[in-house]
């Protein structure tokens, strides 16, 4: 089955739906005057049931879910009130995938929620909308003009550039522009043309021929650009002349960069007060065993517990730099957010207030601004990234996703991208290579990334899931090449999750968890990250690496005269690979991992076991 879109007014009184007690269509309710589909409930023992409607998909396709909702003193107890969803189900009926849009509470006017599915999975037969308050919720809501339709990215989407918040004096810059070409045409039967206004200030055009399907690129030196502030234009171009779409961006030359304590350089580096700095950490939301914490191996922690002046002094003086959360300051997060946000005046006056109070706080280092939030959130996110650049130029933003196939659609709300990524124990470690790997490929490789690696166990959270293995801790060589694959990736930083996890004291089936264990082991491995944060941070241009197997990761820096070589095997077997430098040698030996072997000029054969990973160091070849 095939959806082009769906539009479910409730004219026809619900028809189609299956409506349970406490839920009826009724006409004038609606938006307008139309009909709505109203629930009333004033009785918490009443069994919980949920309407639903059985609508058409096709697998594989992304879809959005919108609608209208107002609520009349809803109380929704421990749950998040009047909500859509969309549940999909295999042929014995279990479900397989559940996407769910934020609640609504109180009373409001009416109010429009949407959200983005991820691919529907190959194994669904059958495909639910759900329009429902959660269980045991009092009081009145309505739903109206629910809209089902596929989302399609647009043939030509964001304008990218590598210069952080599109702002350089000087050096090349890239632009890239997110296309999705149509199937119709290749990629090279389109055309496409960039075009700037010039250091003399007339606009010129520069021509480029795509070749993937997905992005073009054009580098240009800044000095080419009219100093101040422009637009740069990228328009795309079916064969018959066309237009297939449009897009742009503000970029602005000024002519000596300001002083900023925290940003990001070309090299996608975080520069700390003038230093190329690699936040390496992890998540926390307690005060406990942060003694611990600061003796550990870290230089980073991402709290999200707001903090006083006196915890931030506290961590500054151990050393230790904050990720700063504003995450959570929105209306319509009543379990998470201060009481006195009620509308987005409130939550821009509470984030205008922290930011006043922490701007200049030499441990804060960068605002966090979004935990798994996609489109349904993307105005408000918007505005809030806007919001920051104005009130703090001197901090970026990070914010953190799984649903790579939204990421490119929320780059607008974000300086720097991370992943979170937790395989152990249902899923292969290959899981974070390809991970990281869709992470940059959706910002084109022009935004840093501070990735997510697991290191709790899913236990602590959940009971063990039928047929799949038992919930456990990862061990230190799984989290080794977790973190190292996000290394090897790209990634520009380091966030474990999490500290605080790893303080609870039992799984969710009742049997006890160690922390000592799990935080000496994710000691080990941050400790060894750090041993080469100078490699990592080095900004001279490495030779360029061929060879290397698709399922693995592969990385170099070049440090004082010296390559630096990582290499992760990721997937479950052993394997070899042969790959060829782009300059010779001299000699290679390991800095950890088995031995490599130099096998010709500028060629390098090593094998590696499941899931390892590697790193040498590369001597230059002799002058003559």
């Amino acid at each position: 089955m095939s959806l082009s879109a769906e539009v479910f007014t409730f004219e026809d009184g619900g028809a189609g739906w299956k409506i349970p007690p406490a839920y009826s269509a009724v006409r004038g309710e609606g938006r307008n005057g139309s009909s709505a589909l109203v629930y009333e409930n004033a009785d918490p023992a009443l069994p919980y049931a949920y309407p639903s409607c059985e609508i058409p998909f096709r697998t594989g396709v992304v879809y959005r879910v919108s609608g209208w909702v107002r609520a009349e003193g809803l109380e929704p107890g421990s749950h998040k009130g009047a909500q859509l969803a969309v549940m999909c189900r295999d042929a014995d009926g279990r479900s397989v995938a559940e996407w769910y849009s934020p609640g609504t509470e109180g009373t409001t006017d009416w109010r429009r929620i949407d959200f983005v599915t991820r691919p529907i999975p190959p194994t669904t037969v059958k495909c639910l909308l759900l329009a429902y308050c959660t269980p045991q919720a009092l009081g009145r809501a309505c739903f109206d003009d629910i809209h089902v339709a596929p989302y399609e990215d647009p043939a030509v989407g964001m304008l990218f550039s590598s210069a952080y918040r599109n702002t350089a004096a000087s050096g090349n810059i890239t632009f890239g522009a997110a296309l999705a070409v149509p199937a119709r045409y290749s990629p090279e039967e389109t055309t496409g043309v960039f075009s700037y206004v010039g250091a003399d200030g007339a606009r010129r055009e520069a021509p480029v021929a795509p070749t993937a399907r997905d992005r073009v690129f054009l580098t240009l030196d800044a000095a080419q650009l009219k100093e101040g502030e422009s637009k740069v234009d990228f328009t795309l171009f079916a064969p018959d002349g066309t237009s297939l779409g449009t897009t742009s961006l503000a970029f602005h030359r000024p002519a000596e960069m300001p002083n900023r304590r925290v940003w990001i350089d070309e090299h996608r580096r975080t520069i700390v007060d003038g230093e190329p700095f690699f936040p390496l950490g992890m998540y926390s939301s307690v005060r406990m065993r942060l003694e611990d914490y600061v003796k550990g191996p870290f230089n980073t922690i991402a709290s999200y517990l707001p903090l006083d002046a006196i915890e931030m002094d506290w961590f500054h003086a151990n050393g230790i730099k904050v990720i700063y959360s504003v995450k959570d300051m929105h209306p319509g997060m009543p379990e998470r957010s201060p009481s006195t946000i009620t509308d987005e005046a409130t939550a821009s006056a509470y984030v205008e207030a922290t930011v006043a109070a922490f701007r200049s706080h030499p441990a804060l280092l960068a605002w966090y601004v979004n935990d798994e939030s996609t489109i349904e959130r993307f105005d408000a996110l918007r505005t809030r990234q806007a919001l920051l650049e104005r009130i703090d130029p001197d901090h970026p933003t990070w914010a953190v996703l799984y649903q790579y196939d939204m990421m490119r659609a929320m780059a607008p709300t974000f300086d720097i991208l991370g992943a979170d990524i937790y395989p152990v124990p249902t899923s292969p470690l290959s899981d974070v290579t390809a991970g990281a790997r869709r992470t940059r490929d959706a910002m084109l490789g022009l935004r840093p990334m501070w990735h997510v690696p697991q290191a709790f166990d899913w236990g602590l959270f959940r009971d063990d899931r039928p047929g799949a293995p038992p919930c456990r801790m990862p061990t230190v060589e799984e989290m080794r090449s977790m973190a190292w694959q996000f290394i090897a990736a790209g990634a520009n930083g380091l966030v474990f999750y999490g500290f605080s996890t790893i303080q609870m004291p039992r799984r969710k089936d009742g049997t006890p968890f160690s922390f000592d264990k799990a935080w000496a082991d994710t000691c080990a491995v941050a400790g060894e990250i750090r041993k080469y944060i100078p490699v990592l941070l080095s900004a001279e241009e490495p030779p360029a690496v061929a060879g290397a197997p698709e399922r693995w990761g592969v990385r170099l820096w070049r440090k004082d005269g010296e390559v630096w070589l990582l290499a992760v095997n990721a997937q479950d077997i052993a394997a070899t690979a042969e790959l060829a430098l782009s300059e010779d040698f001299s000699a290679v030996t390991p800095a950890f991992g088995p031995a490599a072997e130099k096998t010709g000029s500028g060629q390098i054969k090593l094998s590696l076991s499941p899931n390892e990973p590697a790193m040498y160091r590369i001597m230059p070849a002799a002058t003559p």
